[in-house]
């Protein structure tokens, strides 16, 4: 049974309204689909291959989203802190497998939106619809771009100083290895940078 349900409903409607001002009855359609669950350590959230059927909203703990590459490692595509969304949206929107899964760092609490039924109540509601628009292009946009954009012209120093400006509370929580592996360097090599910083 999970607990504090009043808290992340509040936290949930201050993430929302950060990208637009959602209106009560807005608000109340999507929290009528919304599912409580409590998470562990290590526990998978979505597996590679599995087609993505619902959203996440972090109310407690970390997932992240990992790919394993041709070689067998694991590469860290992701980190979803608390007050984020996480998923697959691609695989959501396609309906097709997902190329990578979504594991929990961290014992915590996330909130599970069926997406049809998310995508449905969107599409009714003109607030929700801004919401959705402007979530999409700072997150799946301008973030992406600006990833991509860091991967091909920073240095790895430059990329760890980016993390660190990005998750500033990241660097205790995440295993080093973890955070090498998003930031496409060795654990040595990080430990190197971190040495030098």
């Amino acid at each position: 049974m999970v607990s504090n349900k009043k808290k992340y409903f509040v936290q949930f409607r201050d993430y929302l309204n950060k990208f637009a001002i959602v209106k009560d009855d807005s608000f109340e359609k999507l929290c009528s689909i919304v599912n409580f669950r409590k998470v562990n350590k290590g526990e998978p959230i979505l597996y590679e291959g599995q087609t993505a059927k619902k959203l996440y909203f972090v109310c407690e703990g970390l997932l992240i989203s990992l790919y394993v590459k041709d070689d067998g490692s694991t590469h860290i595509k992701n980190f979803f802190l608390e007050g984020n969304f996480a998923g697959s949206v691609v695989s959501s929107l396609l309906y097709e497998p997902s190329s990578f899964g979504i594991q929990s760092l961290e014992d915590g609490v996330i909130m599970e939106l069926d997406f049809k039924k998310y995508k449905q109540i969107i599409y009714k509601h003109d607030d929700l619809k801004i919401f959705y628009i402007s979530y999409l292009e700072k997150n799946w946009v301008i973030e992406n771009e600006k990833r991509q954009i860091a991967f091909a012209t920073q240095t790895a120093m430059e990329r760890y100083q980016t993390f660190l400006e990005e998750y500033p509370s990241l660097n205790k929580r995440v295993p080093q290895l973890h955070i090498a592996s998003y930031l496409g360097v060795t654990p040595t090599q990080l430990s190197r940078i971190r040495k030098n910083l």
